[in-house]
């Protein structure tokens, strides 16, 4: 038996996140159901995100342990052969032995995408958020910056038992393609809903609703009652994880 790394990419507009649920349509259960066929997996399937609902990514890494009945220069394809056009392995390597698709990353990187124009697109509407209004670019990139660096995020997050909000940010900017405005952040992990209640609480920003010093304060009161709305999960790309 060996250990497997696998890198994809999907749509995730109609699966119920990543990890795998009885009676729902997941990207861990259709993975597994092709893993099935090309051989045996030995272990659970481990993931570096566990990407919500409507939510999509550009750069998972998933690995198992396990055995294969085809070369693994062929799995990519194999494997893409059984699984539907929304769910694609970009590469298959044979890894070591305590490498932890999870435990073993150590930043990731999401990008939250924002359609900003007077009518939504039609073609790519899966995977941006429209916004009609104009925006202050300058303080929400003022506010972007001053979450670098080692920050609880208790107030843009779903808390969960037991686990800490206190994240690492490494990069937070905004980039621009057209119409198109992005929301990078790169951190050690985030938090459940992180990104989605960031980005809409930085958009009050943008809107003047909030002051970046509003934002800062929002922040340092960990307490998620205080939060912008939580945007749609379709703006949100998990883009990379990093080893």
């Amino acid at each position: 038996m060996s250990n497997y790394k696998l890198v994809l990419e999907y749509d995730g507009t109609d699966y119920n996140g990543f990890q795998k649920q009885p009676g729902l349509p997941t990207v861990q259960g259709v993975l597994e159901e092709a893993l099935a066929k090309v051989g045996k997996v030995e272990s659970p399937l481990y993931a570096a995100g566990r990407t919500d609902a409507g939510v999509h990514a550009r750069g998972q890494v998933v690995n198992f342990i396990g055995t294969l009945s085809t070369p693994l220069q062929r799995l990519p394809q194999v494997l893409n052969s059984f699984l539907p056009p929304d769910v694609v392995v970009k590469s298959a390597d044979d890894v070591e032995e305590d490498f932890n698709a999870r435990r073993s990353a150590v930043g990731r990187e999401y990008v939250y995408y924002i359609h900003r124009g007077g009518s939504p697109p039609a073609l790519f509407r899966r995977y941006v958020y429209h916004y009609r209004g104009s925006l202050d670019i300058d303080a929400m990139g003022r506010t972007l910056e001053s979450i670098i660096g080692s920050r609880d995020f208790a107030s843009f997050c779903r808390m969960e038992e037991g686990r800490s909000t206190q994240r690492e940010i490494y990069e937070a900017e905004l980039l621009f393609w057209g119409d198109i405005l992005a929301v990078r952040v790169r951190a050690n992990a985030f938090v459940w809903m992180m990104m989605r209640m960031l980005v809409g609480s930085l958009l009050e920003v943008g809107r003047g609703k909030w002051t970046p010093e509003y934002f800062d304060e929002v922040l340092e009161k960990a307490d998620n009652s205080l939060s912008g709305p939580a945007l749609p999960p379709r703006g949100l790309v998990l883009e990379r994880v990093y080893y």
